[in-house]
């Protein structure tokens, strides 16, 4: 155990405490100033337009997915990719073990992923703080809607923000679950997103509960019986998906370096 949390710290500074880190959470920050500038450049006078007015329309159509699926893999998703093309998976499988190796990049790969978005997002809400109020009227009809109207504007963006990020940590997992296949650093970017509109195009043809399908769990939000009931529905749901591939992940590098 000892041999693990060492090299997961060693992983955390290198997913997080990183320049790759960095320019990514800054990207998201980007993305969404980008995606609402014209609102953000009206007249203060348009009294519907607040931090979560901006935030709602900025995280729609593509945006979402730079924020979730293209942006969060930079971080730490692809460095499996880079370690075995360069040979040096050996340098830390010598010193920790295959199964610590692969369960710590599987960790990391969803942590980074999650507080890439987490971070930007937070960052574009504290810039846009300087100039707009957080919130004025309820203009959402997501799950978390309710808090607004209960008055909770801060509680409604931690739902909401945690809701994306889950999101950008499956993406994450699934970029590094791949690249244990096809370990190059282009495919393990591009790959999740197909794979995502291959599996929105089956499970739309599926009879199965709505949170189940693919545009539930990453593009919309469920709407369980509570805005908490909503988040675990989807932190179940994403949990899940990625214990999943990271019994696949450990299973497929063990294969990958048994048979180098």
């Amino acid at each position: 155990m000892r041999k693990f949390f060492a090299l997961l710290i060693v992983n955390i500074k290198r997913g997080i405490m990183s320049v790759p880190f960095l320019i990514s959470a800054c990207g998201v920050t980007v993305v969404m100033v980008f995606a609402t500038w014209s609102l953000i450049t009206q007249k203060s006078n348009e009294s519907y337009i607040d931090v979560i007015y901006l935030y709602g329309m900025g995280t729609g159509g593509g945006s979402l997915f730079l924020m979730t699926s293209i942006l969060p893999l930079f971080a730490f998703s692809t460095t499996f990719a880079s370690e075995w093309s360069q040979r040096a998976t050996s340098f830390w499988i010598v010193r920790a073990g295959i199964r610590n190796y692969a369960i710590s990049k599987v960790i990391v790969s969803a942590l980074s992923g999650f507080l890439t978005t987490a971070v930007g997002l937070n960052l574009f809400f504290l810039l846009m703080r300087i100039k707009l109020p957080i919130f004025s009227t309820p203009n959402t009809g997501d799950a978390y809607a309710t808090l607004l109207e209960q008055g909770m504007p801060i509680i409604y963006l931690v739902y909401h923000v945690t809701h994306i990020s889950l999101t950008s940590a499956l993406f994450a997992v699934i970029a590094l679950w791949v690249s244990t296949y096809l370990p190059n650093k282009f495919v393990t970017v591009a790959a999740p997103l197909v794979i995502y509109f291959i599996a929105h195009r089956f499970t739309t043809q599926l009879d199965i509960p709505e949170y189940l399908k693919a545009i539930s769990i990453v593009e919309g939000t469920y709407h369980g019986s509570t805005p908490t009931i909503s988040l675990l529905i989807k932190l179940g749901i994403v949990s899940l998906l990625c214990l999943f591939m990271g019994f696949g992940t450990v299973r497929q590098i063990r294969r990958r370096v048994q048979h180098d």
